[in-house]
């Protein structure tokens, strides 16, 4: 059998376990049925015979039941029923004693587990009849009594094809229920891919162009800054490059935003900051949408931004002396703190949290650490 692709798996686990479990039992039933022939006739030919029989389950075991080795095995079997008249004592030809009854009936039942249908009802239908004739040519006479344990031995085949099929269609199913999650697990990352695709385009366009419009329609018209963060509006939706360095300086990213922003700020910060590029990116965009916010809502014309660094860890706050606002009085479809800022934030395993209280001013504290 070839390799399994990931949609037959459970079925391919269950053939190559079910085969090597009857292979080993085989192997054990065999070994019993030659020690019991060297018990009932102890004569050098049934020795012989036994100690072939046993070499040939090893080599049956440690190969596997490959298509010509279960054509040779039916063969041996077959031979061991012809010979039935020099190898098993006459009293035990006609009844459950009888060694080579053994033989048949593990060979009938495991090489179901190993052959199609087809295949396994014919080598049970050989080795069955190959029994039948090695009775009659040891005693015509038994031939009535053994052939109603032959029929018992072709029951046990019927079952242990039925098992193999049962087993089988199990496993069938339960590929069936695996693949059926797994497109449903697949579809479920592309369709949570494209909700975070879509948030980070709308974050982005709320940080950019509806920004700077928001500011051009307050009467920011002629401030000196609006030229340059227009430019660097348009740079940012027409590519929106990715960033090429794995780490970036925090503090060289927020001066552009200091630089642009719609209100003046006193900056404390130390002269550099390493960091994620992806953390740094998300810190320097949450900064610049609260200090957006500033410019809307607080009233004032002054912020304090201060970056704390320390063993890796980051914490950058952005606070006014404004007019404040009660959080839960924001609407639900305001993008600005839940998604430019604390989803921002989040997104790179970082918190974000906004105090403010009407005419307590706002602060809001973003903190990341490795």
């Amino acid at each position: 059998m070839g390799h399994a692709d990931a949609g037959d798996a459970t079925e391919v686990e269950v053939r190559r376990r079910g085969r090597r479990y009857a292979v080993t039992v085989r192997t054990v039933v065999l070994a019993c049925a030659a020690a019991v022939a060297v018990y009932q006739t102890p004569v050098p030919l049934v020795v012989g015979v036994a100690v072939a029989l046993i070499g040939w389950s090893a080599v049956f075991l440690v190969i596997g039941p490959r298509a010509w080795v279960v054509a040779v095995d039916t063969g041996v079997v077959v031979a061991l029923c012809l010979a039935q008249r020099w190898t098993v004592p006459p009293e035990a030809l006609s009844d459950s004693t009888n060694w080579v009854l053994a033989v048949v009936s593990i060979t009938a039942v495991a090489h179901q587990w190993y052959t199609g249908t087809a295949a396994g009802a014919a080598v049970t239908g050989v080795v069955l009849a190959a029994y039948l004739a090695g009775n009659f040519l040891a005693d015509p006479a038994v031939l009535p009594v053994s052939a109603p344990l032959a029929l018992w031995t072709l029951g046990e085949a019927g079952l242990s094809r039925g098992l193999f099929l049962l087993l089988r269609a199990g496993a069938q199913a339960a590929d069936q229920e695996l693949a059926v999650s797994e497109r449903a697990r697949r579809d479920a990352a592309v369709a949570a891919a494209r909700r975070a695709d879509e948030r980070e385009h709308l974050a982005l366009l709320h940080d950019t162009a509806a920004s700077t419009l928001l500011a051009v329609g307050m009467g920011a018209a002629d401030a000196p800054w609006l030229r340059e963060r227009a430019g660097q509006d348009l740079a940012v939706l027409r590519d929106r490059p990715a960033p090429v360095a794995a780490v970036a300086d925090l503090v060289e990213l927020l001066a552009p935003v200091v630089r642009q922003s719609p209100v003046d700020v006193e900056t404390r910060a130390p002269a550099s900051v390493p960091l994620p590029a992806e953390v740094a990116t998300a810190i320097r965009g949450a900064v610049r949408e609260a200090l957006a916010n500033v410019a809307r809502h607080a009233g004032v014309d002054t912020a304090v931004l201060t970056v704390d660094h320390a063993d890796g860890r980051v914490a950058v706050e952005i606070a006014d002396a404004g007019r404040g606002f009660r959080p839960d009085l924001v609407s639900p479809h305001r993008r600005g703190v839940a998604s430019s800022i604390v989803r921002r934030i989040d997104h790179v395993g970082g918190r974000a949290a906004v105090e403010t209280a009407p005419g307590a001013g706002t602060r809001v504290r973003l903190e990341w650490s490795p």
